[in-house]
């Protein structure tokens, strides 16, 4: 529970700053000696992911991984949303406001939003 919070905090803290600043590039100084890992791969999701904000063709989510934080890059609507690992039964799951991106490791991903239109869901898949 008390690792859920702190990278909640930290999602949170990012999401944040990069409103505020309105830059393209956001610098994270963290203590300790874990290597940052970060893995850029391409997705391509159904017709309702587009209807969601999601780019209508192949797009880039990046990955960042390190210091026990887990963090997904989405273009949502135009922007580059910072989605922060929450609890996942199985695979790596991220949120950011009302969305949800799923990737369940190799059984495909799934991007959901919950907001007052209501529960969208759409099926995605990596591209080689």
């Amino acid at each position: 529970m008390k690792g859920m919070w702190k990278q909640t905090l930290i999602g949170t803290a990012i999401l944040s700053c990069s409103a505020l600043a309105g830059a393209t590039d956001l610098t994270i100084h963290l203590n300790g000696s874990q290597p940052i890992s970060r893995n850029t791969v391409k997705v391509q999701c159904d017709a309702q992911g587009s209807k969601m904000g999601l780019p209508a063709g192949v797009f880039s989510v990046e990955y960042l991984n390190g210091a026990g934080n887990s963090l997904a890059i989405v273009p949502v609507g135009g922007n580059s949303l910072i989605f922060a690992n929450v609890v996942s039964g199985s695979g790596a799951r991220y949120a950011a406001g009302e969305y949800i991106w799923w990737d369940a490791a190799g059984r495909g991903i799934t991007f959901s939003s919950d907001s007052l239109a209501g529960k969208m869901s759409s099926a995605c898949h990596r591209v080689q």
